[in-house]
């Protein structure tokens, strides 16, 4: 028998804050909020934390599931890193992407000005032209970051468009497809300039860091110091003029909460399902926002190959559809136990759509028959000695042309004084630190709103 709704006053609801969502993006902004000094609660309808920033351990092996890659211009991420408290389970980590020409791994590392000098990867003519790109990026500055995207609109344009007006044909064959894949699993005829732009600039020629724990060092980090209860589904949240009143489901059964004000940090196309008040443009934007689908396998190796890059992408000129390569060993040290190595394969969202309801074995084979055919590392069949097919969908946010304008609407649409404050990845670049910094954004708005509404006494 289902148990009647029941509300559950709190004598300190005026200074409580759910936040929905166990995600890097409501991690942080429970923490901000918790560090304002309000009583916060995280509610996730899993049993982890992280979302996609979520790390496996099989048989001493370490394989981050969805986040990957964290670049030193991630300045936010290493600012909440160090507030934390976990400053300690961080290390510099690889930095030496290679790209897939004519059987060839052509290598690019923090040094990229002068790599592309001397690399053979593209024609003399295609390096001039290049020059194109980097001023662009360079004039677009900081108007391209994580908080949001619309103080660039003129990023608003297709990567087909760009490169016929500003790049050429192998620019794209080996550049800007290749990035759209591996970043974005998508590709480029599909999205707008605005990802090539913020790889560029953000993650290319750029050092990282990681945790020898894995990427989940930051979420499980945070949420040591949170209250965060798991298996709690959300169905609504409605908002009134001095209070909002969540109804969620969990071991108790269905109930209400009434509390100060409320997070939403859900993936985008979910925020309509538990919020009716959210305005209708953002409503649209969050409703025709695609996502990418990711699957990889994983393989761990008795021995390391001698290759040192991190990160391989293969372009489709090279292989039909293209994929990427990761080599975690390189990546990021403890992912592998000592003397062993760790390769994980990457499919683009067309190619992982059409393996992902298909049992691990035959993920499998396909990806061992994907290695084997680009010959990159003879013998590795035989130093497999743990295989893990991972699934993520929804994956990444996709930034398709128009994909600014029709953020900028939906920005307008919401009350920046409301006590109800969204917070995810599609405000910006599809990554944890767009996702995070949206959180940190979403905590700084309420404690302005909910100081200016707090009764003053003289």
């Amino acid at each position: 028998m289902k148990s009647r709704p029941q509300t559950h006053p709190s004598a300190r609801s005026q200074h409580k804050i759910l936040v929905i969502g166990a995600g890097i993006a409501g991690l942080s902004a429970a923490f901000r909020l918790q560090q304002a000094g309000y009583d916060v609660s995280v509610l996730e309808s899993t049993s982890h934390v992280g979302g996609r920033m979520w790390t496996d351990e099989i048989d001493g092996f370490r394989i981050d599931t969805g986040a990957a890659m964290l670049p030193d211009s991630y300045h936010q991420m290493r600012r909440l890193i160090r507030d934390a408290g976990l400053t300690q389970d961080v290390v510099p980590s690889g930095d030496v992407y290679g790209f897939l020409r004519d059987g060839r791994i052509h290598r690019f590392g923090k040094h990229i000005p002068l790599d592309l000098l001397t690399t053979r990867l593209l024609s003399a003519r295609s390096k001039l032209r290049l020059l194109r790109l980097a001023a662009d990026t360079r004039r677009l500055g900081d108007r391209i970051d994580f908080r949001d995207l619309t103080r660039a609109p003129e990023a608003d344009e297709s990567c087909i468009a760009y490169t016929d007006r500003r790049l050429n044909e192998e620019l794209f064959d080996y550049l800007i497809e290749p990035l759209s894949t591996n970043y974005y699993f998508a590709p480029p005829e599909e999205l707008s300039m605005t990802h090539v732009y913020l790889a560029a600039g953000s993650a290319l020629g750029t050092g990282y860091f990681n945790s020898p724990r894995g990427v989940a060092f930051l979420p499980r980090g945070l949420a040591r110091q949170l209250d965060v209860r798991h298996r709690t589904r959300v169905l609504s949240v409605e908002e009134s003029e001095d209070s909002v009143t969540v109804t969620c489901t969990d071991h108790r059964g269905e109930h209400r909460e009434t509390v100060a004000a409320c997070v939403i940090a859900v993936p985008g196309p979910s925020v309509a399902g538990i919020w009716p008040g959210l305005p209708a443009p953002m409503r649209s934007y969050l409703s025709r926002l695609r996502y990418s689908t990711c699957l990889h396998v994983s393989f761990g190796l008795s021995a390391r190959p001698r290759e040192p890059s991190m990160w391989i992408f293969v372009p489709r000129r090279e292989y039909p559809g293209g994929l990427g390569l990761c080599l975690d060993h390189n990546r990021a040290p403890g992912r592998a136990p000592d003397g062993k190595g760790l390769i994980t394969l990457y499919w683009p969202t067309h190619a992982s759509e059409e393996l992902y309801d298909l049992p691990d074995a035959d993920v499998t084979a396909q990806a061992l028959r994907d290695l084997e055919r680009l010959n990159l590392f003879p013998g590795l069949a035989q130093r497999i000695e743990m295989t893990s097919v991972s699934r993520c969908r929804p994956c990444v946010p996709l930034t398709h042309p128009g994909s600014i304008a029709e953020l900028h609407d939906g920005l307008r649409s919401l009350d920046r004084a409301s006590r109800v404050m969204l917070a995810g990845d599609y405000f910006s670049f599809g990554s944890t630190n767009a996702a995070l910094t949206s959180g940190e954004v979403a905590a700084s708005r309420l404690t302005i709103t909910l100081e200016a509404r707090r009764p003053h006494r003289d």
